[in-house]
Order: structure tokens, then sequence, then C-alpha cells
């Protein structure tokens, strides 16, 4: 009976140095850990404890102690301002399974970026033909054109509009 709880802690701290350095200190991502030819088994079934203010979950992983999977079970984290933890994973990589430890990674700050204000410049008003009737048409020939087409002309033609 001790013998195996004698394998099982020996099993667990052979997991953590062959892992590599604990999630808990990675500031950024970490190198593969363990590159194996067997397939990590489906990830337990975890039941996560009430939310601890301050803290985030780590979740639970098959780890590799070079003859077999071991499980370490989730934990809390202490979050870390401006970082994200993300979890450890196994990756199917050329033809073997790759293990990467969790890690914590920066995340990068929202940058806003307001856009210039839009200038509007106001204009003069445009000088058309005197005594606009609205009844009419304004055309000048020198530039030829209509009103308000043509908007400065110095003798203005006024023209009956003649339906087609």
């Amino acid at each position: 009976m001790m013998l195996q709880l004698y394998r099982k802690i020996l099993a667990h701290i052979l997991g953590i140095v062959i892992l590599g350095t604990s999630a808990t200190v990675n500031a950024q991502p970490s190198s593969a850990a363990a590159h194996v030819g067997v397939r990590p088994p489906a990830a337990r079934a975890e039941r996560i404890p009430a939310g601890r203010a301050g803290h985030v979950w780590a979740p639970g992983y098959w780890g590799w102690n070079g003859r077999a999977h071991v499980w370490f079970g989730g934990h809390w984290e202490a979050e870390r301002p401006g970082f994200r933890f993300i979890p450890a994973s196994w990756v199917w990589v050329g033809g073997e399974w790759v293990f990467y430890p969790g890690y914590w990674d920066a995340v990068a700050p929202v940058v806003i970026v307001q856009p210039a204000p839009t200038e509007y410049i106001e204009q003069e008003p445009v000088a058309g033909p005197p005594d606009l009737d609205p009844n009419y048409w304004y055309y000048c020939r020198d530039p030829a054109g209509y009103y308000p087409y043509v908007q400065n002309c110095v003798a203005w033609q006024q023209v009956t509009p003649v339906p087609q």
C-alpha cells in the first residue's frame, strides 16, 4: 500500500521534472516538453471548485512521465495583470504527440484610435441668375451651360422648359 503511494508521488515529481518549468512561472510560450508516439487519454471531467477572487482555473491535463501518461489535476493560479493563462495541451505534429505545458501569455493592450474630426468649410453662396423664377431654366453662352452647372455668368438667358 505504501509502495503504491510512493510510486504515485514519484511519478508526480518525475512529471514535474520532465515537463520543465511549472505553469505558474512561465511568462511566455513554452517549448515542447515531451514528444511521444502514444496518444494522450481523453481529458478527465473535473469538478471546478467555487471561484476565488484574484485567481484563474488551470484545468487538469495528461502529462508524460517517460513511460506513460500521468494525470495532473487542475488548480487555481494567482491572476497576473496583463496576462492570460493558456492551458497545457497535446498537439499532433509530424507523426508524434507533442506536449506543451501551460503558460502565461501577455495580453495585447486595447488601443482605440479616434478618427480625426470632420472639417466643414463654409462656402459663400453662389450668385445665380438675378430674380430666379423656378418656372424657367437659365442658360449662359460664355461659358456654355445651364444653371446650376454654370454658376457665374455675365448675361443669363431665361429659357422656357420644353417637355419632350
